[in-house]
């Protein structure tokens, strides 16, 4: 997920050797006598109109900026709990105040604008990430499904509105056999890969490597382009019994086709009744099928019928140019709630 990547790179910052970048906000600071002293950093923002989230309660430590009359400073990073064994780390740095701003400046040559935005301190952590520091320590607890679920809301809203063609056509007029092939490959395995073809004889090598979960996986295949324009390839995994992965790009470029939602959610029943079906073998589902009983405008609950058998799923959109379709319901015997979505099944 897009936000969480942030943390983890801004707090990996901070405890190697503060590498900050200046704010590019206006400064309210006139005294800087004002702001000498120590500084908590109580809250990390996604930009600063972002979510907030409390620090000491992401990471159980604490960031305390101390700003010196001589012109010296320092950061120190330090656990809070009562059983951390990490020894607090500290780096210093030089302060000047330059053009109404408290710039901090350390060993390393990298620098950072304290700015006081409409009564906040701010310190810019660079990649759009920004702490706001405080006078006392401030230590909340994390709701941390509220906080998942809202990094992947904005990961949702993202991809939803990042346009995206079918990566299984072949385009003829332009050859992209190496791309429709690299999707191949991307469906069947999650893991990096090096992939090359051979045009003159149709075969291709992929290259997998490994991980903490995989051995890496070395992959001969043959693959050929059919008269009506589409992909097919396939290799052997079981020499000894002659077994073989078979990807048909024709298969391929109707099943992308059939989970995609339009952008003016017109097929929505279609595609409701297409992922109904593919979990469901023992009944059958067309969009006659599907009754939408709204909710909002992006939720609801879809009544599916197969003759005398009814059953519902709840429905969530995520608009935009590609929308992101969700059903879900209720296992009372498993007790869980299951949920797919139309990215994962196309």
């Amino acid at each position: 997920m897009k936000m969480k990547k942030r943390i983890i790179a801004s707090t990996a910052v901070l405890a190697a050797s503060v590498m900050l970048c200046a704010v590019n906000v206006d400064a309210e600071i006139t005294d800087p006598g004002d702001y000498m002293g120590e500084w908590y950093a109580n809250y990390m923002m996604d930009g600063q109109d972002g979510m907030r989230m409390n620090v000491a309660g992401i990471m159980g430590a604490s960031y305390v900026f101390t700003l010196n009359e001589d012109g010296t400073g320092t950061v120190v990073y330090s656990g809070l709990e009562d059983d951390a064994t990490e020894e607090p780390e500290n780096v210093a740095f030089n302060w000047e105040y330059t053009d109404g701003k408290i710039v901090l400046k350390v060993e390393d040559g990298s620098e950072a604008a304290m700015d006081d935005v409409d009564g906040e301190l701010l310190i810019d952590m660079g990649d759009d990430t920004l702490f706001v520091l405080g006078r006392e320590l401030i230590q909340e607890e994390m709701d941390w499904d509220a906080l998942i679920g809202a990094m992947a809301d904005d990961e949702n809203i993202e991809k939803a509105n990042t346009p995206k063609e079918n990566p299984y056509v072949y385009h003829p007029e332009a050859p992209n056999t190496k791309d429709v092939i690299a999707a191949y490959m991307e469906d069947y395995s999650y893991r990096e890969f090096e992939i090359a073809i051979d045009e003159a004889n149709g075969t291709f090598t992929v290259d997998f490597q490994g991980d903490e979960y995989s051995e890496p996986e070395h992959i001969e295949g043959t693959y050929e382009i059919t008269a009506d324009n589409f992909v097919n390839i396939k290799w052997v995994y079981d020499e000894e019994y002659g077994l073989e992965n078979v990807y048909e790009g024709a298969e391929y470029v109707e099943r992308w086709n059939t989970y995609t939602v339009k952008e003016d959610l017109s097929n929505v029943p279609d595609v409701i009744a297409a992922m109904a079906d593919s979990m469901d073998y023992e009944h059958q589902y067309t969009a006659d099928s599907v009754t939408l009983k709204e909710t909002s405008d992006t939720e609801g609950t879809a009544v599916l019928k197969d003759g005398d058998y009814e059953f519902t799923y709840d429905y969530s959109i995520v608009p935009g140019v590609d929308p992101i379709l969700s059903i879900s319901y209720y296992d009372e015997e498993q007790e869980y709630t299951p949920e797919w979505d139309n990215y994962n099944m196309r």
